[in-house]
């Protein structure tokens, strides 16, 4: 079987693409999460009792978890019930989060080298919708705008304290100079982020993207911010995290299921853990998909049919104009 390449194909897509772990192994391998909850578990950073909260809830999502713990030590405190487990399990869980994302996430300058390649990549297409939770597509955002002295890249979060819009349609119209417009959404959150105490999503951001890793995890620390990201569990699990949040259900419902045109996937598996994505891109306003292919990767052929397959069955998408492509193609992300 042969791939084509990017070159050949890149003028007919144009319209979206959406991002997957690959894009980030690409960059740095430490971000290979096959899971984050086991990386934090195996850390001993969680005690017996709150790998029991999560075992009792079928879940392996921080937010969920953390967030029942602050509201639990909110009730007791108005109550003037006397209970500091809640809180200190809280202060656990958080704490080892951010030490395992410490620990795994490279920082800005060791992968800014890759942002500006990323950013002219990216700036081909009018939607982004990356799936990772790190901070790789942010930061290329940054560089991107400062490099073309302009606001090509947009996310909607452009309201006070750093609140998204929800009506954001009106972004994709290029704002001079720029003479286009990228919108870029994450459809399972981001580091950067967070929900409060009184369930407020904002986005948290530095003026220096060198110290916006540190930035974010700080404030997980002190204003006991909840980061707003799915990195964990079954499909089912992931989309009714997805219902909890109103920035998460906005680009489920209003971008996921209302593309048109192309798809670029990239560095995606499609596996049965995201079924609700593929879910969501089935319908018919989709002419054309590109799929990346890892060449390395020694069952890339099985992949592509089997990719090729679930598509054929697939009721809106089984006419769609089908290609593969390989992922380290020159003009390609990183390459």
């Amino acid at each position: 079987m042969e791939l084509e390449n990017w070159s050949n194909i890149r003028d007919k897509f144009t319209d979206n693409i959406l991002l997957g772990n690959g894009a980030s192994i690409a960059i740095d391998e430490r971000l290979s999460y096959r899971s984050l909850y086991k990386r934090v578990c195996k850390s001993g950073g969680l005690n017996r009792e709150i790998i029991k909260m999560f075992e009792y809830f079928k879940t392996t999502n921080f937010e969920f978890i953390m967030k029942l713990l602050l509201e639990a030590s909110r009730v007791n405190k108005i109550l003037e019930i006397d209970d500091d487990k809640t809180r200190d399990y809280y202060h656990q869980i958080r704490d080892s989060l951010i030490d395992t994302v410490r620990h795994i996430h490279p920082i800005c300058q060791n992968v800014k080298h890759r942002l500006c390649r990323i950013a002219e990549f990216l700036a081909n297409f009018h939607t982004v919708l990356s799936l990772n939770y790190d901070l790789l597509v942010y930061w290329s955002m940054l560089v991107g705008n400062d490099n073309l002295d302009c606001q090509w890249f947009k996310d909607g979060f452009i309201k006070e304290g750093g609140e998204f819009e929800r009506d954001f349609t009106f972004l994709y119209k290029p704002r001079p100079p720029a003479r286009g417009a990228t919108l870029v959404f994450y459809p399972h959150g981001s580091l950067f982020l967070a929900t409060d105490i009184d369930g407020n999503e904002k986005k948290l951001s530095h003026d220096e993207d060198e110290r916006l890793l540190g930035t974010v995890l700080a404030r997980w620390k002190e204003r006991d911010y909840i980061p707003l990201f799915v990195s964990e569990g079954g499909t089912t699990e992931k989309f009714h995290a997805i219902t909890r949040s109103d920035y998460l259900t906005t680009v489920y419902d209003f971008v996921l299921r209302k593309i048109t045109g192309s798809l670029v996937i990239y560095g995606w598996s499609a596996s049965d853990q995201d079924e609700h994505i593929f879910n969501a891109i089935d319908h018919k306003g989709i002419s054309d998909i590109a799929v990346s292919v890892h060449k390395k990767n020694p069952d890339w052929e099985s992949y592509c049919e089997e990719i090729a397959n679930r598509i054929a069955l697939t009721h809106n998408l089984k006419n769609v104009n089908l290609y593969f492509f390989d992922s380290r193609c020159e003009g390609c992300w990183i390459f």
